[in-house]
């Protein structure tokens, strides 16, 4: 009699669990879901709503053409989600893409008119994703390098260390 109470058991919930897989659902199954975003202090670049910002990590400046700082986001997404919400969205405000690195930590480096935006992506080891906005003024004329390729910096001129070519004699030891 136990044994026939225990197969009844299971079959009934064989059966019931059979019944929650059926598909009747009526959406068009080539819709993507939509995800949530909000503008914060810049008004031009979207944050998904799983992420929250961290205003202790985060600040921002006003000037005349607009504010620039850094807007730091913690959250629980999957960072190369993050990576395709930017990668797309941005063009849709107006950014250009200029590059991106991906994979081990995802940059990427947008521009619009007068200002340049970086953006970093981080997972951290304690189930949560970093975000850091960075939003800086596009420096006029930089379309060229600050050097030419190859070509090493001026000296700097306050310089106050010996250069790596002195003798032992010059440099300081912990006995001294």
């Amino acid at each position: 009699m136990r044994y026939l109470k225990l197969i009844l058991v299971a079959l009934l919930l064989s059966s019931w669990g059979c019944a929650t897989f059926s598909d009747t659902t009526t959406e068009d199954p080539g819709l993507a879901p939509t995800q949530n975003s909000f503008f914060y202090d810049f008004k031009d670049i979207r944050v998904p709503e799983e992420m929250e910002i961290q205003t202790d990590k985060s600040i921002i400046s006003p000037s005349d053409s607009g504010k620039y700082g850094t807007m730091v986001f913690r959250g629980r997404a999957e960072p190369i989600s993050l990576f395709d919400f930017f990668f797309n969205t941005m063009p849709k405000d107006g950014w250009n893409l200029v590059t991106y690195q991906k994979y081990q930590r995802y940059h990427m480096v947008f521009t619009k008119e007068n200002r340049v935006c970086m953006i970093t992506i981080e997972e951290s080891p304690f189930w949560y994703t970093w975000l850091e906005i960075k939003i800086s003024p596009k420096v006029a004329g930089s379309t060229e390098p600050a050097y030419p390729t190859g070509a090493q910096p001026l000296a700097d001129p306050y310089q106050t260390y010996p250069s790596s070519g002195s003798g032992m004699d010059s440099e300081r030891t912990l006995s001294q």
